[in-house]
């Protein structure tokens, strides 16, 4: 769990900046570790160079690297990718870390389970505090290997807010919104059609985003969840509604409509008549 270290998102963009810059496709673990921490860097031990472990090792658990039984890594990223280092970290943030929990058990799981809290989720705790909760509530207070502490969560809000699960507030408490989540699987959840029902779009989303509403991850985090009720989290609403707003998505929601309720983020009356979502329609995808 690279999450654990003190890694950041900055540090694995220069990372594979750093790679990309290279006249050679493969380096030396050593060698790149000291190029990341060189030595005279204030308050750093140049012969461990920990920030520059983690960093390698966020990298090769992301499968943005490979390394060989030699030591020596290489970028799996094509020279003729023209994306940035931003877009290359937060693909590999959708596909293997918040959409599985095989590499960061916690990370999506801990998501969902502040968007099942709704309002209570959106509250000032200690990391302790969240830390208890979450394990009582998901785990029903069983222990299980490597269990959910204070620290973990420090090193999730590392990322958070950078993976476009959420902001914090000015008193820099951590606000559930998947919005940029949301709008990168946009493409992935219409699959090439202008338009679907409001019970299509959710079963999609929930296929697409497993750690959202309805899906097998937010399932785990919330074992009470009922999608008959048809209710969305308040992330989820507010996300579907500032991006209806933002012009990427349009919400159709007639005064008679009996689809899922977004009820819960107080919709603006000037363009939708009710809170329930009757078809959602894809106006543009992620530039």
């Amino acid at each position: 769990m690279f999450t654990d270290g003190p890694v950041t998102p900055v540090r694995v963009e220069i990372l594979i900046d750093l790679m990309r810059g290279l006249s050679v496709r493969r380096i030396d673990r050593a060698l790149l570790a000291q190029l990341l921490q060189p030595e005279g860097l204030p308050s750093l031990d140049p012969k461990k160079r920990v920030q520059a472990q983690e960093t390698l090792k966020a990298a090769l658990d992301l499968g943005i690297m490979t390394e060989d039984a030699d030591g020596t890594l290489k970028l799996i990223v094509e020279r003729k990718d023209k994306r940035t280092a931003k877009q290359i970290l937060l693909a590999a943030l959708d596909e293997v870390v918040i959409s599985s929990t095989e590499v960061e058990p916690y990370f999506s799981l801990f998501y969902s389970y502040l968007l099942s809290l709704n309002a209570d989720g959106c509250v000032n705790r200690s990391n302790s505090e969240w830390a208890v909760d979450f394990e009582r509530d998901v785990f029903g207070g069983q222990r299980v290997n490597n269990p959910f502490n204070e620290v973990k969560l420090t090193g999730l809000h590392r990322w958070l807010s950078y993976a476009g699960l959420g902001w914090y507030d000015i008193s820099e408490v951590f606000q559930p919104n998947p919005y940029e989540r949301l709008r990168r699987r946009l493409g992935a959840i219409f699959a090439g059609e202008a338009k679907l029902t409001g019970e299509e779009f959710m079963r999609r989303l929930s296929e697409a985003c497993p750690e959202l509403d309805g899906g097998a991850i937010f399932r785990r985090a919330d074992r009470g969840y009922d999608p008959a009720a048809k209710v969305c989290t308040l992330g989820l609403s507010h996300a579907l509604i500032d991006l209806h707003q933002d012009g990427w998505i349009r919400l159709d929601c007639p005064r008679d409509s009996r689809g899922w309720s977004i009820e819960a983020a107080a919709p603006p009356g000037d363009s939708l008549q009710s809170g329930r979502i009757d078809t959602v329609e894809l106006v543009k995808v992620t530039e």
